[in-house]
């Protein structure tokens, strides 16, 4: 069945280079008692290099289908949303601020955390019901369809199913083995999953997102907090991560495995390069591997603000090469 049911698009979108959103930080920072050292405040959390550029060409490219295009952000306008004023694109495209979506501004904002911001995009106003989210970092690279992210009124995943840490360390206990000297450190990101995971009652294992788009329904989201408010104004209670915090996006993939059989997707496949950890040639072949395989219709460019100059250039020269231009896109959609 072809999917008639209009479908929106959300990026988040920061630029921690303005000085103005900088003092906002640093301000708050003092307040908390935390400093830019802290992995909550790390500048690379904040920084932009024109990655939303890519982001936005892909989706009004690849994704023509979509109705709207939101940005979310705090008091700031992205330049490509000025350049594209006067264009048929202007209409895509709508920015949100962050006092639009917040239920109490004044008690909440500013926020500097992506998770609170998460917890409160069903806010948006006029959001279709089914809608992609996507951090500025990801771009598409191929033709996509709507059928790659809903089907049936379903949401289609990707991912795979892992086991709960703990669960593994019990295992091993059971075992005999020699482990309660040392304790495992999990990584910031499967942490999230984990402990999301269990709010939906997957205590034994969980199901692990990448870093991609991902297919959302704002109905899903509303009903939970609106059960559960609670949950809601804590977790958009802190300005900058916390421990505390549980990954919304992670918890409303596991609210819809709890009640639906799920769509798992495993056609489509994304690759991730990072500016902070891998080198040059590592970027490269990558990079190589997304245009060999057809299967690759995303691509994550992460923190190229740290990545030297030459990895820089050679991960903006390869996103130039395969996101048309503007100009290209606004005689594109003129000719629709």
């Amino acid at each position: 069945m072809v999917n008639q049911e209009a479908i929106d698009a959300v990026i988040t979108w920061v630029d921690g280079h303005d000085e103005q959103h900088r003092q906002k930080v640093e301000h708050f920072l003092n307040l908390t008692g935390l400093s830019r050292n802290d992995e909550a405040a790390l500048p690379t959390r904040f920084n932009q290099q024109g990655e939303i550029d890519y982001c936005l060409r892909s989706l009004l490219f690849f994704a023509p289908w979509l109705r709207t295009i939101h940005i979310v952000t705090d008091s700031q306008t992205p330049s490509i949303y000025k350049q594209v004023s006067g264009t048929c694109l202007a209409k895509k495209i709508k920015i949100i601020d962050h006092q639009e979506i917040f239920p109490d501004d004044e008690k909440y904002l500013p926020t500097f955390n992506s998770l609170s911001i998460e917890s409160v995009l069903w806010r948006i106003p006029n959001l279709t019901n089914s809608f992609i989210y996507l951090n500025d970092d990801c771009s598409l690279i191929r033709p996509i369809n709507k059928s790659d992210f809903f089907r049936e009124n379903r949401v289609v995943l990707r991912g795979e199913w892992k086991i709960q840490t703990e669960r593994k360390w019990r295992s091993r206990i059971k075992n005999c083995l020699p482990i309660l000297s040392c304790a495992e450190k999990l990584n910031e990101h499967r942490r999230l999953q984990e402990n999301s995971a269990k709010m939906a009652g997957f205590n034994k294992r969980f199901f692990h997102l990448p870093h991609i788009p991902f297919a959302l329904k704002r109905d899903v989201f509303e009903q939970f907090f609106l059960k559960h408010p609670h949950l809601l104004t804590s977790n958009i209670s802190y300005k900058f991560r916390n421990a505390k915090q549980f990954w919304p996006i992670s918890l409303l993939m596991h609210l819809e495995l709890q009640n639906k059989p799920i769509i798992l997707d495993k056609t489509l496949k994304a690759i991730t390069v990072n500016g902070a950890c891998h080198s040059l040639d590592k970027i490269k072949k990558r990079l190589s591997q997304a245009d060999k395989k057809k299967d690759v219709a995303f691509i994550c460019m992460q923190s190229i603000d740290v990545a030297n100059q030459e990895a820089q250039k050679w991960m903006f020269n390869w996103l130039e090469q395969r996101i048309p231009s503007l100009e290209f896109l606004a005689d594109h959609y003129k000719s629709l």
